[in-house]
């Protein structure tokens, strides 16, 4: 990731405006404009005053060209502020909305690679540093635009003040830049400890139970997690912008270079008359104002710098015409003719896994495995032994590296993987529970009670409106059995249940192994379990058994009991030794 974002520190600010400028580009256009001609009624306005200055007959003559100006400059700035934020308020709209699709449309081995923390950073954290920069830029703009036209008005009064004035200028921008760089390269650090600490604050939340009963846990915690990560932020933030600092007393210096040479420099070298010199001076202290709103807000800029490396890292583009069409996959099987699959087959499937969280690496495979309508399958293995990869593999979730997937013959490729994840409902470890009842089949009202009520939750939810009425104030093993709920409405092919009934008391486990998985078996659904209850393998048609990311063995039980009393005493064997 970091040479990809090593890839990403440049252009995108120009990708960004292109993109504001081909979404709305009257609004871009208008706030541009507002911008510099107001900046060229402040300059004027300078003019104004230098010649009320070296005229003193003709200023009130001048004083209601003098207010126009200024009620033009501020009415102006206005103007473009207004548009420019109207402007950024849709672009980041898109923009949001996109990360969310591109983040949607992300494979699943890189979502579980970056981490959960990671990828919320970009919505939380970067996203909104851009909103609030692009707020910014009319200010910006019309600011620059005064400083420029300000300097070509000292170009106008005198070729040689304008040419110390840009010598000055050009020494200053190198020195600022030096800092500037030295800046933004703690920027970037102060970024990435953002992703630590809110790797922490991640634990902190889905971890509250176990750091609060235990008190050793919980100073390490604080210590070495929560504090340090906070500490460096700090640190890193503190060194950052004690160089903006240096950049912007640079800019200071400058100013003051800039007066000493035309008050105490050019009048011993008799270059400029007198109304010449006041003039270039009344400019010089002018354009002091909007350099340093310019300044300013360099540290904002570079803010978003890091903000737009790290979409873009995540390998969001600015770059485009208009934003992502909505997802038009949502019945990717809409005549059914999936429902008649007949086998899915596995060919030589490996796959590779790395985490950036956990610095680990698995592989899994080579594996080739067959599956029809009706089997029941019982997949165990100890833990880390490929179980969930496979599953993912299996659903589609995850691209394998070597080998392919065949549906009833034909290779699961890009363009038919979002019709072939159409055939599986599942209830992972990691499931999320969403409260509304969406992609289910048309199941009436009745029949949805009556899962409710097979399952033991019916006097703690209902359903109205195609929504849960609740699905926080239920127990995890309430909450799974809601979870199998919502597949059993959505009626698909292929059921995976990964250790489905680890959280379920006896009478629900034994429900959900004597009662449940043979009715889904009559009804020609494939159903395959991930589990470790060896006291309910004889329900099983199959039992695949994996270790280091390979099939060890394929039982088709068929009722053989030698057979399934030796797998039993293998499991047993290899979880006691675990």
């Amino acid at each position: 990731m970091q040479e990809a974002v090593r890839r990403t520190r440049s252009g995108h600010w120009g990708k960004l405006l292109r993109l504001l400028w081909r979404n709305h580009p009257w609004l871009t256009l208008g706030t541009a404009l507002a911008a510099i001609t107001g900046g060229l009624a402040s300059v004027a306005a300078i003019d104004i005053i230098s010649s009320a200055v070296d005229q003193p007959t003709e200023r009130m003559a001048m004083l209601l060209p003098f207010i126009a100006l200024n009620v033009a400059a501020v009415a102006l700035k206005g103007g473009s502020s207004a548009l420019a934020a109207y402007a950024s308020m849709r672009v980041m709209s898109s923009v949001r909305i996109r990360l969310c699709r591109k983040i949607l449309r992300t494979p699943l081995e890189e979502v579980d690679a970056r981490g959960a923390a990671n990828i919320l950073t970009l919505l939380t954290n970067d996203v909104p540093t851009l909103s609030r920069t692009l707020f910014l830029l009319p200010s910006i703009a019309a600011a620059a635009a005064i400083f420029v036209f300000g300097v070509a008005y000292v170009a106008y009064l005198s070729w040689m003040a304008f040419a110390m004035t840009v010598a000055v200028l050009a020494i200053a921008v190198v020195a600022y830049f030096s800092m500037l760089n030295r800046a933004m390269s703690f920027s970037r650090s102060t970024r990435n400890e953002i992703d630590t600490f809110n790797e922490h604050t991640h634990g902190l939340l889905f971890g509250i139970k176990e750091l609060q009963l235990n008190s050793q846990r919980r100073s390490w915690f604080e210590r070495e997690g929560i504090e340090t990560a906070s500490r460096q932020i700090a640190r890193y933030g503190f060194i950052e912008q004690l160089f903006f600092a240096a950049g912007s007393n640079v800019a200071t210096l400058t100013h003051a270079l800039l007066l000493g040479i035309l008050i105490f420099g050019v009048p011993s070298l008799q270059w400029l008359d007198a109304a010449t010199l006041t003039a270039c001076v009344l400019v010089v202290l002018y354009i002091m104002g909007p350099m340093g709103i310019v300044i300013g807000a360099v540290p904002q800029l570079g803010q978003a710098t890091v903000a737009c490396e790290r979409i873009a890292g995540f390998g969001f583009s600015f770059d485009v015409h208009a934003p992502d069409a909505p997802d038009q996959t949502s019945s990717p099987d809409a005549d059914g003719s999936l429902r008649n699959w007949q086998a899915i087959e596995l060919h030589g499937i490996k796959a590779r896994y790395h985490s950036e969280e956990t610095a680990t690496h698995f592989e899994l495979g080579p594996i080739d495995l067959r599956l029809h309508p009706g089997e029941l399958v019982f997949i165990i293995g100890g833990n880390g032994s490929g179980k969930s990869t496979l599953a993912k593999i299996l659903t589609g979730l995850y691209t394998p590296t070597a080998g392919r997937v065949l549906l009833d013959g034909q290779a699961v490729d890009e363009r038919r993987r979002e019709a072939y994840r159409s055939l599986f409902s599942t209830v992972f470890t990691d499931f999320h529970l969403f409260d509304r009842v969406v992609g289910a089949s048309s199941a009436p009202a009745d029949q949805a009670q009556e899962y409710l009520t097979m399952l033991g939750v019916a006097n703690k939810v209902r359903i109205e409106d195609g929504a849960y009425s609740t699905t926080k104030a239920l127990s995890s093993g309430q909450r799974k059995r809601l979870a199998l709920v919502s597949a059993y409405l959505e009626d698909r092919m292929i059921y995976v249940l990964d250790e489905w009934a680890a959280d379920q008391d006896p009478s629900f486990k034994s429900l959900f192994y004597r009662v449940l998985l043979p009715d889904l078996r009559r009804r020609g659904k494939c159903v395959i379990i991930i589990t470790h209850d060896d006291q309910y393998f004889e329900v099983a048609d199959r039992i695949i058994k994996m270790s280091d990311g390979r099939i060890v063995s394929d039982l088709r039980t068929g009722g053989n009991a030698g057979d399934i009393e030796r797998i039993k005493a293998e499991n047993h064997e290899h979880e006691c030794i675990g």
